[in-house]
Protein backbone atom coordinates (compact mmCIF):
# COMPACT_ATOMS: atom_id res chain seq x y z
CA UNK A 1 0.00 0.00 0.00
CA UNK A 2 1.07 3.35 -1.05
CA UNK A 3 2.32 5.83 1.66
CA UNK A 4 -0.12 8.60 2.46
CA UNK A 5 0.94 12.16 1.19
CA UNK A 6 2.41 14.45 2.53
CA UNK A 7 1.57 18.20 2.62
CA UNK A 8 4.59 19.38 1.03
CA UNK A 9 3.86 17.05 -2.02
CA UNK A 10 -0.43 17.80 -2.38
CA UNK A 11 0.35 20.58 -4.78
CA UNK A 12 2.48 18.09 -6.94
CA UNK A 13 -0.65 15.92 -6.70
CA UNK A 14 -2.45 19.07 -8.18
CA UNK A 15 0.54 18.71 -11.10
CA UNK A 16 0.59 14.91 -11.59
CA UNK A 17 -3.71 15.36 -11.77
CA UNK A 18 -3.67 18.33 -13.93
CA UNK A 19 -1.53 16.75 -16.66
CA UNK A 20 -3.59 13.61 -16.49
CA UNK A 21 -6.74 15.66 -17.20
CA UNK A 22 -5.25 17.71 -20.02
CA UNK A 23 -4.12 14.13 -21.37
CA UNK A 24 -7.05 12.41 -21.05
CA UNK A 25 -8.53 15.92 -23.13
CA UNK A 26 -6.02 15.40 -26.07
CA UNK A 27 -6.59 11.96 -26.23
CA UNK A 28 -10.73 12.42 -27.55
CA UNK A 29 -9.31 14.67 -30.40
CA UNK A 30 -10.93 13.52 -33.56
CA UNK A 31 -9.06 10.06 -35.25
CA UNK A 32 -8.04 10.89 -38.46
CA UNK A 33 -6.01 7.69 -39.40
CA UNK A 34 -6.02 4.07 -38.41
CA UNK A 35 -3.82 3.99 -35.48
CA UNK A 36 -3.09 -0.28 -35.37
CA UNK A 37 0.31 -0.45 -34.40
CA UNK A 38 1.16 3.14 -33.00
CA UNK A 39 1.89 2.55 -29.49
CA UNK A 40 1.47 5.84 -27.60
CA UNK A 41 4.31 8.42 -26.45
CA UNK A 42 5.57 8.80 -23.21
CA UNK A 43 3.59 10.50 -20.52
CA UNK A 44 5.86 13.25 -18.26
CA UNK A 45 4.80 13.14 -14.48
CA UNK A 46 5.77 16.05 -12.26
CA UNK A 47 8.38 13.84 -10.95
CA UNK A 48 10.73 14.29 -14.12
CA UNK A 49 8.99 17.09 -15.85
CA UNK A 50 11.62 20.08 -16.65
CA UNK A 51 11.18 22.76 -14.50
CA UNK A 52 9.78 25.24 -17.26
CA UNK A 53 7.33 22.95 -17.65
CA UNK A 54 6.27 23.01 -13.96
CA UNK A 55 6.54 26.96 -13.45
CA UNK A 56 4.28 27.17 -16.66
CA UNK A 57 1.33 24.37 -15.50
CA UNK A 58 1.98 26.44 -12.21
CA UNK A 59 1.22 29.87 -13.40
CA UNK A 60 -2.00 28.43 -14.79
CA UNK A 61 -3.84 27.31 -11.39
CA UNK A 62 -5.15 29.93 -9.28
CA UNK A 63 -2.13 29.96 -6.92
CA UNK A 64 0.65 29.59 -8.76
CA UNK A 65 2.91 31.26 -5.50
CA UNK A 66 2.16 28.14 -3.55
CA UNK A 67 2.16 26.19 -6.13
CA UNK A 68 5.69 26.86 -6.99
CA UNK A 69 6.64 26.69 -3.51
CA UNK A 70 5.61 23.20 -3.83
CA UNK A 71 7.42 22.21 -6.80
CA UNK A 72 11.00 23.49 -4.89
CA UNK A 73 9.66 21.48 -2.17
CA UNK A 74 9.67 18.25 -4.02
CA UNK A 75 12.57 18.60 -5.84
CA UNK A 76 14.63 18.72 -2.88
CA UNK A 77 12.34 15.77 -1.11
CA UNK A 78 13.16 11.91 -1.21
CA UNK A 79 11.61 10.14 -3.97
CA UNK A 80 10.28 7.65 -2.17
CA UNK A 81 6.80 9.02 -1.95
CA UNK A 82 6.76 10.25 -5.42
CA UNK A 83 7.15 6.75 -6.75
CA UNK A 84 4.04 5.91 -4.26
CA UNK A 85 2.17 8.46 -5.90
CA UNK A 86 2.53 7.61 -9.23
CA UNK A 87 0.28 5.32 -9.61
CA UNK A 88 -2.47 8.03 -9.45
CA UNK A 89 -0.82 9.86 -12.84
CA UNK A 90 -0.87 6.18 -14.63
CA UNK A 91 -4.32 5.06 -13.24
CA UNK A 92 -5.68 8.32 -14.66
CA UNK A 93 -3.78 8.63 -18.52
CA UNK A 94 -5.88 7.43 -21.07
CA UNK A 95 -6.19 3.70 -21.14
CA UNK A 96 -4.08 3.09 -23.88
CA UNK A 97 -1.22 1.98 -21.57
CA UNK A 98 -2.97 -0.67 -19.57
CA UNK A 99 -1.70 -4.15 -21.44
CA UNK A 100 1.81 -2.31 -19.61
CA UNK A 101 0.56 -1.07 -16.29
CA UNK A 102 -2.12 -3.57 -15.32
CA UNK A 103 -0.81 -3.80 -11.67
CA UNK A 104 -0.28 -0.20 -11.25
CA UNK A 105 -4.03 0.62 -12.11
CA UNK A 106 -5.63 -2.37 -9.87
CA UNK A 107 -6.29 -0.93 -6.31
CA UNK A 108 -5.48 2.72 -7.02
CA UNK A 109 -8.91 4.42 -6.57
CA UNK A 110 -9.20 2.94 -3.16
CA UNK A 111 -5.37 4.13 -2.54
CA UNK A 112 -5.88 7.18 -3.54
CA UNK A 113 -9.77 7.38 -1.16
CA UNK A 114 -7.88 6.06 1.44
CA UNK A 115 -4.92 7.97 1.80
CA UNK A 116 -5.23 10.94 0.07
CA UNK A 117 -8.17 12.20 0.90
CA UNK A 118 -7.63 12.67 4.86
CA UNK A 119 -4.44 14.14 4.34
CA UNK A 120 -5.92 16.64 1.97
CA UNK A 121 -9.29 17.26 4.20
CA UNK A 122 -6.91 17.60 7.23
CA UNK A 123 -5.22 20.42 5.24
CA UNK A 124 -7.78 22.52 4.55
CA UNK A 125 -9.40 22.32 8.17
CA UNK A 126 -5.18 23.08 9.25
CA UNK A 127 -5.02 26.13 11.37
CA UNK A 128 -2.62 28.89 10.30
CA UNK A 129 0.64 29.06 12.57
CA UNK A 130 3.00 27.91 9.26
CA UNK A 131 3.07 30.21 6.68
CA UNK A 132 3.00 27.74 4.19
CA UNK A 133 0.22 26.39 5.23
CA UNK A 134 -1.32 29.88 5.75
CA UNK A 135 -0.54 30.68 2.14
CA UNK A 136 -2.16 27.39 1.11
CA UNK A 137 -5.13 27.20 2.62
CA UNK A 138 -6.26 30.32 0.51
CA UNK A 139 -7.17 28.29 -2.12
CA UNK A 140 -4.62 25.50 -3.11
CA UNK A 141 -5.69 23.02 -0.80
CA UNK A 142 -9.45 23.37 -1.42
CA UNK A 143 -8.60 23.54 -5.24
CA UNK A 144 -6.42 19.71 -4.84
CA UNK A 145 -9.93 18.66 -3.20
CA UNK A 146 -12.07 19.65 -5.33
CA UNK A 147 -10.11 18.07 -8.28
CA UNK A 148 -9.68 14.98 -6.52
CA UNK A 149 -13.08 15.25 -6.34
CA UNK A 150 -13.88 15.47 -9.58
CA UNK A 151 -11.14 13.71 -10.86
CA UNK A 152 -12.56 10.21 -9.37
CA UNK A 153 -16.13 10.71 -10.64
CA UNK A 154 -14.94 11.39 -13.89
CA UNK A 155 -11.29 11.65 -14.99
CA UNK A 156 -10.47 8.39 -13.33
CA UNK A 157 -10.77 4.93 -14.75
CA UNK A 158 -11.65 1.61 -12.59
CA UNK A 159 -9.57 -1.01 -13.65
CA UNK A 160 -10.03 -4.42 -12.36
CA UNK A 161 -7.17 -7.13 -13.11
CA UNK A 162 -8.39 -10.71 -13.14
CA UNK A 163 -6.27 -13.58 -12.44
CA UNK A 164 -5.98 -16.46 -14.60
CA UNK A 165 -8.49 -18.85 -13.66
CA UNK A 166 -10.81 -16.32 -11.89
CA UNK A 167 -14.17 -17.67 -13.13
CA UNK A 168 -16.25 -17.37 -10.04
CA UNK A 169 -17.94 -14.32 -10.58
CA UNK A 170 -21.08 -15.00 -12.28
CA UNK A 171 -24.14 -12.57 -12.81
CA UNK A 172 -22.74 -9.47 -12.45
CA UNK A 173 -23.87 -6.25 -13.42
CA UNK A 174 -22.32 -3.23 -14.04
CA UNK A 175 -24.54 0.02 -12.54
CA UNK A 176 -25.75 2.89 -14.57
CA UNK A 177 -23.98 5.01 -12.31
CA UNK A 178 -20.19 3.32 -12.63
CA UNK A 179 -18.61 4.56 -15.52
CA UNK A 180 -15.58 3.98 -17.02
CA UNK A 181 -15.05 0.60 -16.13
CA UNK A 182 -12.42 -1.42 -17.84
CA UNK A 183 -11.79 -4.90 -17.21
CA UNK A 184 -8.95 -6.32 -18.00
CA UNK A 185 -8.06 -10.56 -18.23
CA UNK A 186 -4.90 -12.47 -19.17
CA UNK A 187 -6.59 -13.49 -22.11
CA UNK A 188 -9.79 -15.01 -23.34
CA UNK A 189 -8.78 -19.14 -22.40
CA UNK A 190 -7.37 -18.00 -19.27
CA UNK A 191 -9.83 -15.45 -18.13
CA UNK A 192 -13.51 -17.10 -17.94
CA UNK A 193 -16.05 -15.55 -16.01
CA UNK A 194 -18.94 -17.98 -15.93
CA UNK A 195 -22.54 -18.01 -15.03
CA UNK A 196 -25.98 -20.36 -15.62
CA UNK A 197 -28.78 -18.46 -15.55
CA UNK A 198 -31.60 -19.01 -18.42
CA UNK A 199 -35.11 -18.72 -18.87
CA UNK A 200 -35.94 -22.34 -17.98
CA UNK A 201 -35.30 -21.35 -14.57
CA UNK A 202 -37.58 -18.95 -15.02
CA UNK A 203 -35.35 -15.99 -15.36
CA UNK A 204 -36.30 -13.18 -17.93
CA UNK A 205 -33.99 -12.63 -20.78
CA UNK A 206 -32.22 -9.33 -19.74
CA UNK A 207 -31.89 -11.11 -16.15
CA UNK A 208 -30.21 -14.20 -17.34
CA UNK A 209 -26.94 -12.25 -18.03
CA UNK A 210 -23.52 -13.87 -16.90
CA UNK A 211 -21.91 -10.22 -17.15
CA UNK A 212 -24.33 -7.02 -17.69
CA UNK A 213 -23.12 -3.66 -18.46
CA UNK A 214 -25.09 -0.11 -17.92
CA UNK A 215 -22.51 1.98 -17.35
CA UNK A 216 -21.13 3.98 -20.27
CA UNK A 217 -17.55 3.87 -21.11
CA UNK A 218 -17.32 0.46 -20.37
CA UNK A 219 -13.83 -1.18 -21.64
CA UNK A 220 -12.96 -5.33 -21.85
CA UNK A 221 -10.21 -7.08 -23.21
CA UNK A 222 -8.92 -10.89 -23.29
CA UNK A 223 -11.57 -12.01 -20.68
CA UNK A 224 -14.04 -14.41 -22.07
CA UNK A 225 -17.72 -14.22 -20.53
CA UNK A 226 -19.68 -17.65 -20.78
CA UNK A 227 -23.09 -19.16 -19.90
CA UNK A 228 -22.88 -22.64 -19.57
CA UNK A 229 -26.99 -23.29 -19.46
CA UNK A 230 -27.14 -25.62 -22.65
CA UNK A 231 -28.70 -25.80 -26.00
CA UNK A 232 -31.85 -27.06 -24.30
CA UNK A 233 -32.10 -23.75 -21.78
CA UNK A 234 -33.71 -21.39 -24.16
CA UNK A 235 -32.69 -17.56 -23.38
CA UNK A 236 -29.18 -18.11 -21.83
CA UNK A 237 -27.24 -14.30 -22.18
CA UNK A 238 -23.76 -14.50 -21.81
CA UNK A 239 -23.09 -10.76 -22.00
CA UNK A 240 -25.36 -8.15 -22.06
CA UNK A 241 -24.83 -4.45 -23.10
CA UNK A 242 -26.87 -1.30 -22.80
CA UNK A 243 -24.30 1.18 -22.06
CA UNK A 244 -22.86 4.02 -24.45
CA UNK A 245 -19.28 3.75 -25.74
CA UNK A 246 -19.08 0.11 -24.58
CA UNK A 247 -15.85 -1.68 -26.37
CA UNK A 248 -14.43 -5.21 -26.55
CA UNK A 249 -11.29 -6.23 -27.50
CA UNK A 250 -10.09 -9.65 -27.98
CA UNK A 251 -12.86 -11.15 -25.56
CA UNK A 252 -14.86 -14.01 -25.79
CA UNK A 253 -18.87 -14.80 -25.61
CA UNK A 254 -19.63 -17.94 -25.27
CA UNK A 255 -23.53 -19.69 -24.94
CA UNK A 256 -26.04 -21.09 -26.91
CA UNK A 257 -29.32 -19.04 -27.81
CA UNK A 258 -29.10 -15.05 -27.13
CA UNK A 259 -25.36 -15.61 -26.85
CA UNK A 260 -24.45 -11.41 -26.94
CA UNK A 261 -27.30 -9.45 -26.15
CA UNK A 262 -26.49 -5.89 -27.34
CA UNK A 263 -29.18 -4.41 -25.89
CA UNK A 264 -28.77 -0.53 -26.68
CA UNK A 265 -27.19 2.42 -27.88
CA UNK A 266 -23.52 2.00 -29.21
CA UNK A 267 -20.73 -0.40 -28.85
CA UNK A 268 -17.84 -2.04 -30.59
CA UNK A 269 -16.04 -4.98 -30.82
CA UNK A 270 -13.05 -6.19 -32.51
CA UNK A 271 -11.11 -9.40 -32.21
CA UNK A 272 -13.51 -10.98 -30.50
CA UNK A 273 -15.24 -14.36 -30.79
CA UNK A 274 -18.64 -15.24 -30.16
CA UNK A 275 -20.30 -18.64 -29.97
CA UNK A 276 -23.58 -19.86 -30.51
CA UNK A 277 -26.45 -21.01 -31.49
CA UNK A 278 -30.08 -19.28 -32.28
CA UNK A 279 -29.82 -15.74 -32.39
CA UNK A 280 -26.00 -15.47 -31.22
CA UNK A 281 -25.93 -11.52 -31.41
CA UNK A 282 -29.24 -9.85 -30.77
CA UNK A 283 -30.45 -6.63 -29.25
CA UNK A 284 -31.67 -2.94 -30.38
CA UNK A 285 -28.06 -1.51 -30.31
CA UNK A 286 -26.09 0.67 -33.06
CA UNK A 287 -23.20 -2.23 -32.66
CA UNK A 288 -20.03 -2.54 -34.77
CA UNK A 289 -18.27 -6.15 -34.81
CA UNK A 290 -15.24 -5.39 -36.39
CA UNK A 291 -12.75 -8.81 -37.20
CA UNK A 292 -14.33 -10.83 -34.95
CA UNK A 293 -15.40 -14.71 -35.28
CA UNK A 294 -19.41 -15.57 -35.23
CA UNK A 295 -18.96 -19.58 -34.82
CA UNK A 296 -22.43 -21.82 -34.72
CA UNK A 297 -22.62 -24.69 -32.45
CA UNK A 298 -24.71 -27.94 -32.20
CA UNK A 299 -28.48 -26.83 -31.37
CA UNK A 300 -30.92 -28.89 -30.08
CA UNK A 301 -32.60 -31.30 -32.91
CA UNK A 302 -34.60 -29.75 -35.68
CA UNK A 303 -33.46 -26.14 -34.64
CA UNK A 304 -31.80 -23.71 -36.93
CA UNK A 305 -28.42 -21.42 -36.22
CA UNK A 306 -28.93 -17.34 -36.42
CA UNK A 307 -26.34 -15.48 -36.23
CA UNK A 308 -28.17 -12.20 -35.87
CA UNK A 309 -31.55 -11.07 -34.66
CA UNK A 310 -32.13 -7.40 -34.46
CA UNK A 311 -34.78 -5.51 -32.71
CA UNK A 312 -35.41 -2.25 -34.43
CA UNK A 313 -38.66 -1.21 -34.16
CA UNK A 314 -38.95 2.13 -35.84
CA UNK A 315 -37.29 3.17 -39.35
CA UNK A 316 -35.90 6.29 -37.09
CA UNK A 317 -33.54 4.88 -34.92
CA UNK A 318 -30.20 4.71 -35.69
CA UNK A 319 -29.11 1.11 -34.22
CA UNK A 320 -28.22 -1.80 -36.40
CA UNK A 321 -26.12 -4.93 -36.34
CA UNK A 322 -22.98 -4.64 -38.69
CA UNK A 323 -20.73 -7.61 -38.93
CA UNK A 324 -17.49 -5.86 -40.85
CA UNK A 325 -14.53 -8.07 -42.13
CA UNK A 326 -15.64 -10.98 -39.76
CA UNK A 327 -15.68 -14.84 -39.92
CA UNK A 328 -18.81 -16.64 -39.91
CA UNK A 329 -18.07 -20.31 -39.84
CA UNK A 330 -18.86 -23.62 -37.87
CA UNK A 331 -17.60 -24.12 -33.94
CA UNK A 332 -14.87 -26.37 -33.30
CA UNK A 333 -17.42 -28.89 -32.20
CA UNK A 334 -19.99 -27.75 -35.67
CA UNK A 335 -23.33 -28.47 -36.04
CA UNK A 336 -24.58 -31.49 -37.24
CA UNK A 337 -24.89 -32.26 -40.90
CA UNK A 338 -28.41 -30.84 -42.47
CA UNK A 339 -28.53 -27.90 -39.90
CA UNK A 340 -29.26 -24.99 -41.52
CA UNK A 341 -27.57 -21.67 -40.53
CA UNK A 342 -29.07 -18.03 -41.39
CA UNK A 343 -27.33 -15.03 -41.42
CA UNK A 344 -29.82 -13.29 -39.67
CA UNK A 345 -34.06 -12.49 -38.90
CA UNK A 346 -35.71 -9.38 -37.83
CA UNK A 347 -36.83 -9.89 -34.34
CA UNK A 348 -38.10 -6.03 -34.96
CA UNK A 349 -40.37 -4.74 -38.01
CA UNK A 350 -37.20 -2.69 -39.44
CA UNK A 351 -34.58 -4.62 -38.36
CA UNK A 352 -31.46 -3.86 -39.94
CA UNK A 353 -28.18 -5.64 -40.00
CA UNK A 354 -24.91 -5.90 -42.68
CA UNK A 355 -22.70 -8.41 -43.66
CA UNK A 356 -19.50 -6.84 -45.09
CA UNK A 357 -16.33 -7.91 -46.15
CA UNK A 358 -16.80 -10.97 -44.29
CA UNK A 359 -15.94 -14.72 -44.67
CA UNK A 360 -18.81 -17.00 -45.15
CA UNK A 361 -17.97 -20.68 -44.30
CA UNK A 362 -19.85 -23.13 -45.73
CA UNK A 363 -22.54 -23.12 -42.70
CA UNK A 364 -24.21 -20.42 -44.21
CA UNK A 365 -27.73 -21.35 -45.61
CA UNK A 366 -28.15 -20.03 -49.52
CA UNK A 367 -30.79 -17.99 -48.40
CA UNK A 368 -29.20 -16.15 -46.09
CA UNK A 369 -31.73 -14.82 -44.47
CA UNK A 370 -34.79 -16.03 -42.49
CA UNK A 371 -38.64 -15.13 -40.81
CA UNK A 372 -39.26 -14.23 -37.51
CA UNK A 373 -41.76 -17.17 -36.42
CA UNK A 374 -45.08 -15.66 -36.10
CA UNK A 375 -44.35 -12.14 -37.47
CA UNK A 376 -46.58 -10.00 -39.05
CA UNK A 377 -47.13 -10.54 -43.31
CA UNK A 378 -44.56 -7.98 -44.83
CA UNK A 379 -42.18 -7.91 -42.17
CA UNK A 380 -39.32 -8.77 -44.81
CA UNK A 381 -40.00 -5.76 -46.65
CA UNK A 382 -39.31 -3.39 -44.45
CA UNK A 383 -36.40 -4.34 -42.84
CA UNK A 384 -32.25 -3.31 -44.04
CA UNK A 385 -30.66 -6.65 -44.22
CA UNK A 386 -27.57 -5.53 -46.19
CA UNK A 387 -24.72 -7.54 -47.76
CA UNK A 388 -21.29 -6.18 -48.98
CA UNK A 389 -17.86 -7.79 -50.43
CA UNK A 390 -18.21 -10.62 -48.87
CA UNK A 391 -16.08 -13.67 -49.79
CA UNK A 392 -16.57 -17.69 -48.76
CA UNK A 393 -18.58 -20.59 -49.53
CA UNK A 394 -21.54 -19.16 -48.34
CA UNK A 395 -21.53 -15.99 -49.82
CA UNK A 396 -23.04 -16.43 -53.12
CA UNK A 397 -26.15 -13.98 -52.90
CA UNK A 398 -27.73 -16.36 -56.13
CA UNK A 399 -29.87 -18.24 -53.75
CA UNK A 400 -30.90 -15.33 -51.72
CA UNK A 401 -34.71 -14.98 -49.71
CA UNK A 402 -36.22 -12.63 -52.21
CA UNK A 403 -37.70 -9.82 -49.78
CA UNK A 404 -37.60 -6.21 -51.02
CA UNK A 405 -35.64 -5.56 -47.72
CA UNK A 406 -32.64 -7.67 -48.41
CA UNK A 407 -30.26 -6.22 -50.51
CA UNK A 408 -26.73 -6.56 -52.31
CA UNK A 409 -25.10 -2.80 -51.61
CA UNK A 410 -22.52 -1.28 -53.10
CA UNK A 411 -19.66 0.64 -51.79
CA UNK A 412 -22.07 4.11 -50.90
CA UNK A 413 -24.64 1.57 -48.88
CA UNK A 414 -21.89 -0.11 -47.34
CA UNK A 415 -20.09 2.96 -45.90
CA UNK A 416 -22.93 4.07 -44.06
CA UNK A 417 -22.17 0.90 -41.79
CA UNK A 418 -18.60 2.00 -41.19
CA UNK A 419 -17.31 2.60 -37.53
CA UNK A 420 -17.06 6.46 -38.55
CA UNK A 421 -20.32 6.38 -40.14
CA UNK A 422 -22.64 4.29 -38.14
CA UNK A 423 -21.27 4.42 -34.39
CA UNK A 424 -19.43 7.96 -35.28
CA UNK A 425 -16.80 5.69 -33.57
CA UNK A 426 -13.95 9.03 -34.53
CA UNK A 427 -15.18 10.28 -31.84
CA UNK A 428 -14.91 8.06 -28.91
CA UNK A 429 -12.59 5.08 -29.68
CA UNK A 430 -8.83 6.41 -30.53
CA UNK A 431 -9.14 7.07 -26.01
CA UNK A 432 -10.04 3.18 -25.96
CA UNK A 433 -6.42 2.28 -27.50
CA UNK A 434 -8.74 -0.87 -28.90
CA UNK A 435 -7.77 -0.98 -32.98
CA UNK A 436 -10.25 -0.26 -35.30
CA UNK A 437 -10.79 0.71 -39.06
CA UNK A 438 -12.85 3.84 -39.60
CA UNK A 439 -13.86 2.81 -43.22
CA UNK A 440 -15.31 -0.24 -45.20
Amino acid sequence: MAAAASPPLLPLLLLLLAIASMTQCHGHKRHQTQHHHTKAPMKTTGANMPPATAHAICHATPHPAPCLAAVDAAATSTKAPVVDMSAVSVNLLPPNILSVALASLHGALSTLTSSVSPALSALSSAGAGSPWVASLRRGAAQDCLDLHASTLRSLARAASLLASGSDDLPNVDVPVYKTNIALVGDGRDATVVTGSRSAADGWTTFRTATFGVSGEGFLARDITFRNTAGAGAGQAVALRVNADRAALYRCGVDAHQDALYAHSLRHFYRECAVSGTVDVVFGNAAAVLQGCALLVKPPIPGQSNVLTAQGRNDPNEDTGIVLHNCTLDAAAVPPPPGTRTFLGRPWGPYARAAVVDSYLGPVVDAEGWVAWPGAEAGRGDTVYFGEYGNGGPGAGTGGRVGWAGVHQMGYDEAAQFAVENFIYGDEWLGATSFPYDTDV
